[in-house]
């Protein structure tokens, strides 16, 4: 997928932007996407924001575990060559 195709395919960044939740599943990501593996290691996480549930990645170079408090931040989240639009979307930071 393109970047411009991601971007307006996820118009409902700005709902969850900055939410606080709670880690209920985290998996440690070794293996990625040629374009993800700059951030390996990595945490994929399924977050309770409390109405409802996401599944995101986590920041990369931070540990993650069952019961952590997230907040939902905007981040880079692929390596894309120089002449592409850097592409950014939601991951979870500690609080």
């Amino acid at each position: 997928m393109k970047t411009t195709e991601s971007w307006r395919n996820n118009k409902n960044w700005s709902k969850y932007l900055g939410k606080e939740g709670t880690v209920i599943s985290a998996s440690l990501m070794e293996v990625a996407a040629s374009d993800q593996v700059a951030f390996l290691p990595y945490a994929y996480l399924l977050v309770d924001l409390g109405e409802e549930k996401i599944s995101l990645m986590g920041v990369a170079g931070e540990s993650f575990e069952i019961g952590d408090q997230v907040k939902l931040v905007l981040r880079k989240i692929k390596k894309e060559a120089p002449e592409e639009v850097i592409a950014y979307g939601l991951k979870a930071a500690h609080v």
